[in-house]
């Protein structure tokens, strides 16, 4: 459950950022406190259904989109696979250097 709240809370961040809010405006748009706002993003606090639904709605997205944004492993390969496929040779092999250096540890 740990993983889902980090998900649903990055989620939120990235779509309160999008719309230039402050985790104060989100609050007040809410009701709940900033406090909270704080925790949820931070993935230490998990909405209840209520505060969902207050989420979606000062986002302006459903609430179902605040989870399927976040793919799984699978479905994140597969979009990584297609639009690698789209690349050519040389862009696929400057692709390939990247990601192993990113994977590289020191």
């Amino acid at each position: 459950m740990a993983k889902l709240a980090e998900a649903l809370g990055t989620e939120v961040r990235t779509r309160r950022k999008a719309r230039g809010l402050t985790q104060a405006q989100l609050a007040e748009a809410t009701g709940l406190s900033e406090e909270w706002i704080r925790r949820m993003e931070r993935g230490a606090g998990a909405p209840s259904f209520d505060a969902l639904e207050g989420l979606a709605a000062a986002l302006d997205t459903s609430v179902a989109a605040l989870f399927t944004a976040m793919p799984d492993r699978e479905s994140r390969l597969t979009r990584l696979f297609a639009v690698a496929a789209d690349l050519s040779d040389a862009e696929l092999a400057w692709l390939e250097k990247v990601v192993r250096a990113v994977v590289t540890k020191p």
